[in-house]
């Protein structure tokens, strides 16, 4: 990303990353509506700083690096959450991160997959399917958004489904990362 955003790429970056920034902070926090609020944060403050931000690594590297520094900094500067801060030694810190950061590497592996995968769905479909998984909205909401019949967002999203498992069936490993994408969509 080392050109201006512009509201377009702003917004797919937003709605594909923003849960998975959600999770990264909560980790830290471990309150939902913080969590929410930090991420929030992150993204305006991307938004007002897009022309000058030159990000070097993926951007969800980027964008987990800074939020997970942003929980940090809320911690520090909430009182109540003091004594759950000075628990942990330095060490202890650096040893979680790092574990952190190899989970969110074979996220990120997992997640580009899954893209790799539903990229190739016909347009109408992977929008259909992108409104349900990502944006969660409901069959009515999808129908309701596309002007169409709550019938036509049920065959789009079966006939995404039987897409997504016939490219599975050629790949033993998208069998995993077919499994966690089903598992993440069921919750």
């Amino acid at each position: 990303m080392n050109s201006p955003l512009d509201i377009s790429e702003f917004e797919a970056f937003f709605k594909a990353n923003y849960k998975f920034l959600c999770l990264t902070s909560f980790q830290i926090v471990k309150d939902e509506d913080v969590a929410k609020d930090l991420v929030q944060e992150f993204f305006m403050n991307l938004w007002q700083r897009r022309n000058e931000v030159n990000i070097q690594a993926s951007f969800r590297s980027y964008a987990s690096g800074a939020v997970r520094n942003l929980s940090l900094l809320y911690l520090k500067r909430d009182k109540k959450e003091q004594d759950k801060l000075q628990i942990f030694t330095e060490a202890e810190l650096d040893e979680v991160y790092q574990d952190n950061e190899e989970e969110l590497l074979q996220r990120e592996h997992i997640d580009i997959r899954v893209m790799q995968m539903v990229d190739q769905l016909p347009a109408d479909r992977k929008k259909v399917f992108l409104a349900y998984v990502v944006d969660g909205l409901s069959y009515a909401q999808i129908a309701e958004k596309y002007d169409i019949s709550v019938n036509t967002v049920k065959t789009q999203m079966k006939r995404a489904y039987a897409a997504l498992k016939a490219q599975v069936a050629d790949d033993p490993l998208s069998v995993i990362v077919f499994s966690i994408l089903f598992s993440e969509i069921i919750k």
